[in-house]
């Protein structure tokens, strides 16, 4: 072995064993490992930038497009599992606000996104590593995506939107009653508040244009809409309107595919069907059965829509402008009641009755009622009494909404109308009583607040024409109610100013009341031009009549003929007589006085007629009474009741009295004082004016005293041809 040891030594270089030979450099290596690696130099914000991109790249963007078919895929399939989960009973939950509903929606897209990517992306990210981590972070992707679907359900689920159905009593779909019930449920749930003083229907507007998706004609385009609404268009609300026969239809919705209630509406049973529908004034010639039907039907359809209302106001924010009310019968009578302008003042007087008893918490059909009891009153202490009932009712819906107990957005319109309306109130009362003295002030702020509160540049909850007319009336009342000279007071008076001239009928009477108030009958001609714009509305010509703020120009003849207040002269504009008065004037008969019986045989004035000779008999006798009314005297005890002669036989008429003989005679002198006080209030109702009490009473003593004509005496008026 030394041997052999020797003879390799002698081919080697003389160098160190191989166990040593770079020992050096190795203990180099082992000190410049332990010493710490110098600093790298500092990178900009542009490096990091891209530092931090490049990775994001390489982690999320290559994976993901490289499996960019699978993450859709994934997204597809969860949103189909959302909206698959709405089909779930009671899935929508309580009421959501709108605020809630946009944070499920974000966050249901978010984890459904994040949870699809976290699937795809597990095993790219643990390539390297064990298998159980990968499915782990898959699993939970597929739970965040599923917990996803089911937040994107719920919000699917709580949507505002709705499908309507009406069928006929046949049971098939009339599509004109399907567009009438949508525009009633879209007029009470969906347009601007309607009436300056009276709440016209409801002031909800949360149903909006998307709330009744429509529908395509064109049979691809429908077909289209079809399969996107199936998967991404949920509309949760049905609705099926059955026609059962023409005074009762059912009501029934689902949401969801659950069903949430379903109600009868019988006119019978909600006392629709009793009462006159029409105003005295309506043309009784323009009623005929079909119109009486189609108006018993719009009345059931809007019944069916305060229902529809009522029900998705119950499930669903937005719907303050109901201002209190909570069930459907409440509030479908209030909005019957407020939108017929046909419609008789008693008959609406006691729907908003009805209204206010089945829901006393509905503050619109509680408004709508004082209003029709109280707003025509001329009676001074009925005023004051309305105008304290507004003031406090003012102020108790102004403070809830300063203390948000009450929604700013729904009830501020209702709050602007009493406003107003106590306004109004306040200046009918006598300018030197003392309640208008006492509501003067608070009357004032009121006015100054309406014009302030209204103004274009803040943010409303009326709509704009709306809030204008109502600046304007608010500009008008402050002026009238300001303690300052006309010549000093400025503010407010560019308003002021648009007021006077404006050429709207409503704000053209406020401002002729305005200028008598103020002016009095030395500003009749002025008043006149403004009122010529205003009586162009039936309602404003009756107020006109009889409103407190024009009684003195109303001393005035002229003015009392310009405003049409003038009882009939004409004796043949009687109710008995009209009828046959061009027939009776062609036979020689110029006035009712000349019909005698004994001078042309009734038998041939009823064939003349083609009319009973009951009739005939009625108004020889009739003719009678006319004769003996034009002899009695005109004294002075009785002249102002002279002219209302005509008048005062009409309503003699109208309480069965056709001979002088037959008046209630209270003793053997004088007329009972109480008939004579119904007899005003008949004229009154007619002709809106009526005689003082004691000269009426008079000339009906004296037409009792006039002595029954002698029929031998009387005049020929010649025969019928």
């Amino acid at each position: 072995m030394a041997l052999i040891e020797k003879v390799r030594g002698q081919g080697r270089s003389p160098a160190l064993p191989a166990t040593t030979a770079c020992e050096q450099e190795r203990l180099a290596a082992v000190r410049a490992a332990a010493q710490p690696a110098p600093a790298a130099p500092p990178q900009n914000p542009a490096e990091k930038a891209g530092a931090n991109w490049d990775r994001f790249n390489a982690e999320w963007i290559s994976p993901l497009s490289k499996a960019g078919l699978a993450l859709l895929g994934l997204v597809a399939g969860f949103l189909v599992l959302g909206r698959l989960l709405v089909l779930l009973p009671k899935i929508a939950g309580a009421r959501k606000s709108p605020a809630d509903r946009a944070l499920l929606a974000l966050t249901g897209l978010a984890f459904i996104l994040f949870g699809s990517c976290l699937i795809v992306l597990a095993p790219e990210w643990n390539a390297n590593a064990i298998e159980g981590k990968s499915f782990g972070q898959m699993a939970a992707g597929a739970l965040l995506a599923f917990l996803g679907s089911v937040v994107l359900a719920v919000y699917l689920s709580s949507r505002l939107r709705l499908t309507l159905d009406v069928r006929d009593t046949k049971g098939e779909t009339s599509k004109v009653d399907v567009s009438q019930i949508g525009a009633l449920l879209h007029e009470l749930g969906a347009d601007a508040p309607r009436g300056l003083e009276v709440p016209e229907g409801a002031d909800v507007t949360a149903l909006a244009d998307n709330a009744m998706p429509v529908s395509f004609t064109n049979k691809v385009l429908a077909a289209v809409q079809k399969l996107v609404v199936s998967i991404f268009g949920v509309t949760p609300w049905r609705v099926v309107v059955s026609s059962s026969n023409e005074d009762s239809m059912t009501v029934s919705m689902a949401r969801n595919g659950a069903s949430v209630g379903a109600v009868t509406i019988d006119r019978n049973e909600l006392q629709l069907a009793d009462g006159q529908s029409k105003k005295p004034g309506t043309d009784a010639k323009a009623t005929t059965p079909t119109t009486t039907n189609s108006a018993a039907e719009l009345e059931l359809h809007k019944m069916a829509a305060a229902y529809i209302l009522v029900t998705l106001a119950k499930k669903h924010h937005g719907f303050d402008g109901l201002c209190g009310a909570t069930d459907w019968r409440s509030l479908g009578l209030h909005y019957v009641a407020t939108t017929d302008t046909t419609m008789a003042d008693e008959r609406a007087k006691r729907l908003l009755g009805a209204a206010v008893d089945h829901d006393a918490g509905n503050m619109l059909a509680e408004v709508a009622l004082q209003h029709a009891l109280f707003r025509e009153s001329t009676d001074k202490e009925t005023i004051k009494t309305y105008a304290d009932w507004l003031l406090g009712m003012a102020n108790e819906i102004r403070n809830d909404i300063d203390r948000r107990a009450k929604s700013a957005a729904g009830y501020t319109p209702l709050l602007y109308r009493i406003e107003l309306t106590f306004l109004s109130m306040v200046l009918n009362l006598p300018p030197d009583s003392s309640a208008f003295l006492q509501l003067q002030r608070p009357g004032r702020e009121i006015a100054g607040n309406l014009v302030r509160k209204l103004e274009p540049s803040r943010r409303l909850n009326v709509p704009g024409p709306w809030a204008y007319a109502m600046r304007l009336d608010a500009a008008l009342a402050y002026r009238d109610l300001d303690e300052t000279s006309p010549e000093k007071a400025v503010q407010h008076s560019d308003l002021h100013t648009a007021a006077l001239a404006s050429i709207a009928p409503r704000t053209a009477y406020n401002a002729a009341c305005s200028i008598a108030r103020r002016r009095g009958e030395a500003a009749v001609e002025e008043v006149k031009g403004r009122l010529r714009y205003a009586l162009r509305d039936p309602g404003l010509t009756a107020w006109a009549r009889k409103d407190p703020e024009l009684a003195v120009l109303r001393k005035n003849p002229d003015f009392l003929q310009f405003l049409g207040v003038t009882p009939r002269q004409d004796f043949w504009k009687l109710e008995a007589f009209e009828p046959y008065e061009k027939q009776l004037r062609k036979a020689g008969i110029a006035r009712p006085r000349d019909l005698y019986a004994h001078e042309v045989g009734q038998s041939d004035i009823s064939a003349y007629l083609q009319v009973n000779p009951l009739v005939i008999k009625r108004l020889s006798r009739l003719a009678t009474f006319v004769r003996r009314a034009e002899a009695v005297p005109s004294w002075e005890a009785t002249k102002s009741a002279q002219k209302f002669r005509v008048e005062v036989i009409g309503a003699l008429l109208q309480y069965g009295i056709e001979r002088p003989e037959e008046i209630p005679y209270a003793d053997t002198t004088s007329v009972d004082e109480s008939f004579v006080k119904r007899l005003r209030n008949t004229i009154e109702e007619r002709v809106l004016i009526a005689p003082d009490a004691a000269p009426l009473k008079e000339w009906l003593r004296q037409l009792k005293k006039t002595p029954p004509e002698t029929p031998a005496v009387q005049p020929s008026t010649g025969s019928v041809e």
